[in-house]
């Protein structure tokens, strides 16, 4: 995605052209133009220059002092009234985007909440060209949250916990809206600003991965919080694939894994008939296991507990003697010529598990995901990847 395509996806869904020139009056990047051209728009981007009668009007009426959209009326020069929106970074003016608003319907909110995701994105495209930072300390520190480098998420995370109460622990949740492949780069965006600001500060955008929205929030109150997600989506007229979410462990140092397991919590309610849509990573662990096996083996206890608890027990004879036993499918006699130990041995050792352990023997899908994470484990260990 570049500038280009966040001005085409603006100009068609406001269905009117649009420009944004730099702080020295050039066209960096337009739209197609339609119906609602005018002379001096056609001859600025013949021409790669606004002319000079034109350019000393908008510098005595300071557009590029406004921080402010600002409506330029320019009958007096034989044009179209137009709306020019300064696209400001901290001090610098990077660019202004112009629309013309002359004989047209007017712009109602849901435009304006296009506008201004647009101009968030082109903000950052013109910061990143001119290497430079972007955005508020709220915003900053939101992506921040998720950035490549592990030490900025680890610092945006202190820093949401000093300034915005963040819990780190299980009172914090990340939930993950994947819309249809299909919506456009403003239009999520859009969504994203729009959930924001109409969830009285429940949910903060945290940022869009390909067509999945990231949202932070809290885990005391999921279902109300779908069901915001899910109406704003459908005001919007966007396509709801599903919606995952996933709380903040106290092993976590940063969001990224919380915000992974949002993610394929999200692409496992796609595909589950059974998930209606919805999925939360603690209650779908054993399906997440499945999904992401092959992805990272150092996550493989993560998803069975009793796992967790033999892969890490100094006494190997408790995970030998569990493996063995899933491996015989419960047949004492079987288990006991295996381990060459008599069936009393076989029932003190079972008996004097971890609790955990026995829970998830008495289980059907947890026995069996014990069972999976026990032989990849063997797997992994074996090929030195564990």
């Amino acid at each position: 995605m570049n500038l280009q395509d966040v001005v085409d996806e603006l100009a068609e869904t406001l269905d009117r052209s649009i420009v944004i020139n730099d702080p020295g009056y050039k066209p960096i990047v337009a739209s197609a133009q339609g119906d609602d051209i005018d002379e001096v728009r056609a001859r600025s981007l013949l021409q790669r220059r606004t002319p000079p009668r034109e350019r000393d009007y908008l510098e005595s009426i300071r557009v590029h002092q406004s921080r402010r959209p600002v409506t330029v009326n320019l009958d007096h020069l034989g044009h179209l009234e137009r709306l020019a929106i300064p696209i400001w970074h901290e001090d610098a003016l990077l660019g202004v985007l112009w629309l013309i608003i002359a004989n047209r319907p007017p712009l109602n909110t849901d435009d304006f909440r296009a506008l201004d995701a647009a101009v968030d994105m082109a903000r950052g495209m013109l910061a990143d060209r001119d290497g430079g930072g972007v955005g508020s300390a709220r915003g900053t520190v939101l992506r921040g949250l998720l950035s490549a480098d592990p030490i900025v998420r680890r610092d945006a995370l202190i820093a949401a916990s000093r300034t915005s109460g963040l819990e780190r622990g299980p009172a914090t949740a990340v939930r993950a809206l994947a819309v249809g492949h299909d919506t456009g780069p403003v239009q999520r965006a859009t969504l994203g600003r729009a959930i924001d600001v109409g969830s009285g500060g429940r949910l903060s955008f945290l940022r869009e991965e390909g067509s999945t929205l990231l949202f932070l929030g809290r885990s005391d109150d999921g279902a109300a919080d779908d069901e915001r997600l899910e109406a704003e989506t459908k005001r919007q007229g966007v396509k709801l694939r599903s919606i995952g979410s996933a709380r903040m462990t106290r092993a976590d140092t940063d969001l990224r894994p919380v915000a992974d397991r949002a993610i394929a919590a999200a692409g496992l309610a796609e595909v589950l008939p059974e998930l209606a849509g919805r999925a939360d990573a603690d209650e779908v662990g054993p399906w997440m296991m499945i999904a992401d096996v092959v992805a990272d083996p150092a996550r493989l206890p993560a998803y069975s507990p009793a796992a967790h608890v033999l892969l890490t027990d100094a006494d190997r004879v408790r995970r030998q003697t569990v493996e063995a036993f899933l491996d015989g499918a419960g047949h004492v006699r079987d288990v006991c010529e295996k381990l060459h130990i008599h069936r009393t041995t076989l029932y003190y050792r079972l008996e004097n598990m971890p609790q955990v352990v026995r829970d998830a023997l008495d289980t059907g899908l947890s026995r069996s995901v014990l069972h999976v994470t026990l032989k990849l484990a063997s797997y992994w260990e074996h090929s030195g990847r564990l």
